[in-house]
């Protein structure tokens, strides 16, 4: 019964998301075989864990060679439970946030306005190089931001990782 006056109440003022309902999405495009993106697993589950409730995680397999058993097993590698897995294979998704490499990040909005495109985090200077000493953890800041109403300023990071294939 709580729960339907809730969903009352939130439709008549419209100012509560509904139960169940984040406010923000957070896209990662992923590949299974991906240094960068088998580096990234622990942060992931940290942010994920950590934001759950603001933030929908989504990992979104855009490579051919990838389905939902090998998607499944990294997710469960790497503790991402809080994920929702995507196989994007007709690049629906990726062409949409023209995402070119794993793994990038698109945080966007419930009006699917984007708040933040580029990488999780600077621990890899360089394809191949990791940065050592203090990491950034630009997700992190943009959800943050977003959370306490403020934009995440340009220009975003360019992310460093695995080129998506091309179909």
């Amino acid at each position: 019964m709580y729960k339907f006056y809730t969903i009352l109440l939130a439709l008549f003022f419209g100012s509560q998301p509904m139960i169940g309902q984040t406010n923000y999405t957070a896209y990662v495009f992923m590949a299974e075989e991906c240094p960068v993106c088998n580096y990234l697993g622990k942060t992931l589950n940290k942010l994920s864990s950590e934001y759950s409730e603001e933030v929908k995680f989504v990992a979104i397999f855009p490579q051919r060679r990838s389905h939902i058993k090998s998607a499944s097993l990294f997710k469960k590698k790497y503790d991402l439970d809080q994920f929702t897995i995507q196989i994007d294979h007709d690049r629906t998704i990726t062409d949409k946030y023209k995402a070119t490499v794993t793994p990038e990040v698109v945080f966007v909005n419930n009006k699917d306005e984007i708040l933040y495109q580029g990488r999780i985090n600077d621990s890899y200077a360089a394809p191949g190089r990791m940065r050592h000493g203090k990491v950034t953890e630009d997700l992190e800041i943009a959800i943050k931001n977003a959370i306490a109403n403020r934009t995440t300023p340009k220009p975003w990071p360019d992310p460093i990782g695995c080129y998506i294939t091309k179909r």
